[in-house]
């Protein structure tokens, strides 16, 4: 053997060495190269499939609220609302349905519409709003179309109460000669009708008797004295009649009255005389 070809001998062993650590190294990797490569390619694919997922996923279907009211006192059937599933398509294929308070007895539902009917008259004063909940059963598969839902159907308020007057009966006493505006009495009423709709529960103090002696503060229902030098010795006491309208005092509203009794107490505002 040459002195070359003993060169290139060694030059070939040399390369295939380098080859088998290369191998070795790799060999020593958990997974090695390739298996990365999957790894990769598979999360892709996972995503593609995420986002193919996301892309055909049905939208979330939900129920269609109006706000539902019913008037007090009213006699008559009526529809008052309805509740329905936004994939109701109007092919009567949900079947609906009502429970909770009043279910079945004060409200009936239209199993085929959502529609809310009464079924008798209501009393916001017994009862202001009831609680109820709905169902929207698909009547091929018989599952449910919706999630159960809870709704509140309110009683509308109409002027039906008149005022009444507390912590009767009413008895006061002011000294003699007291100068105008002097407090005498507070008069205090309380409508049973819905203080925040309209004017139902407004209510208005007014004098029907006692003056010019007397006087009342129209919101607070305060009883002022608007005489001066109302003397004891000429008139002991007064009988002062308060009334009260609800409706701010509006035609057509309900009123009541009270009756205070005022008596003046004596105070030294006369000298001693000699009869004789």
């Amino acid at each position: 053997m040459g002195a070359g070809e003993e060169i290139r001998v060694r030059i070939v062993k040399m390369s295939t060495l380098r080859v088998l650590a290369l191998v070795t190294v790799f060999s020593m990797v958990p997974g090695g190269f390739l298996s990365d490569i999957r790894d990769t390619q598979g999360l892709e694919g996972q995503q593609l499939a995420q986002g193919s997922t996301v892309l055909h996923h049905r939208q979330k279907r939900g129920w269609i609220w109006k706000q539902l009211f019913v008037q007090e006192e009213d006699p008559t059937s009526r529809i008052v609302g309805q509740v329905k599933s936004d994939s109701d398509q109007g092919e009567f294929n949900i079947q609906y349905i009502l429970s909770g308070e009043g279910a079945g007895d004060v409200f009936e539902i239209d199993e085929y519409s959502g529609e809310i009917r009464t079924l008798k008259k209501l009393d916001r004063e017994e009862k202001a709003f009831y609680v109820l909940q709905a169902q929207a059963i698909n009547r091929r598969t018989n599952e449910p179309e919706e999630p159960q839902s809870e709704f509140i159907i309110k009683v509308q308020d109409i002027n039906d109460n008149a005022p009444l007057f507390l912590n009767e009966p009413y008895l006061s006493s002011i000294p003699e000669m007291s100068p105008v505006g002097t407090a005498v009495a507070q008069v205090t009423a309380t409508d049973a009708d819905d203080p925040m709709f309209g004017n139902n529960a407004k209510l208005i103090y007014s004098i029907l008797q006692g003056e010019p002696y007397f006087s009342v503060q129209p919101k607070t229902g305060i009883i002022v004295t608007s005489w001066v030098n109302m003397d004891r010795e000429a008139r002991e006491e007064y009988l002062v009649v308060v009334q009260v309208k609800d409706m701010l005092g509006l035609s057509g509203g309900y009123s009541s009255s009270t009756t205070v009794t005022v008596s003046l107490t004596d105070v030294n505002d006369n000298g001693p005389t000699f009869q004789q």
